[in-house]
């Protein structure tokens, strides 16, 4: 695992405090797929908490992180679907759902930190 990947994991533990950061398995090439467990949605979610996953590519901060992926059982509170950039789909043996949110535009790279923020706080907003 690079220094960077290390230290995004490290960034991810502070930014998720209440939550469980966890690296499943290295990739071979310096990066690593990692999942943080007790991410808060709130409640206009039928389920309060969910997981994020995603690979750390050996190239961060200058690599983007896509995609990210959440536990299957998410669901908006009301009822209405999920759509968009949201589609069902297996991340590391798990029923769950990708959330497709790529930078374009990464000039100076974004911290993993940074980048599961930005989902976190897009998928509150789709409820």
């Amino acid at each position: 695992m690079t220094p960077s990947v290390a230290a995004a994991i490290e960034g991810l533990k502070k930014a998720f405090p209440n939550a469980t950061v966890a690296v499943l398995a290295e990739d071979g090439n310096g990066g690593a797929y990692v999942l943080v467990d007790g991410i808060e949605l709130g409640p206009k979610f039928s389920t309060s908490k969910t997981w994020l996953g995603a690979h750390l590519p050996a190239s961060l901060p200058y690599a983007d992180i896509y995609p990210l992926f959440m536990g299957a059982e998410v669901a908006k509170a009301d009822g209405a679907a999920l759509a968009g950039p949201f589609s069902s789909a297996p991340w590391q043996g798990r029923p769950s759902i990708q959330i497709s949110r790529r930078n374009n535009r990464m000039a100076g790279g974004q911290s993993a930190p940074a980048k599961f923020v930005k989902v976190v706080e897009f998928v509150r907003s789709q409820a």
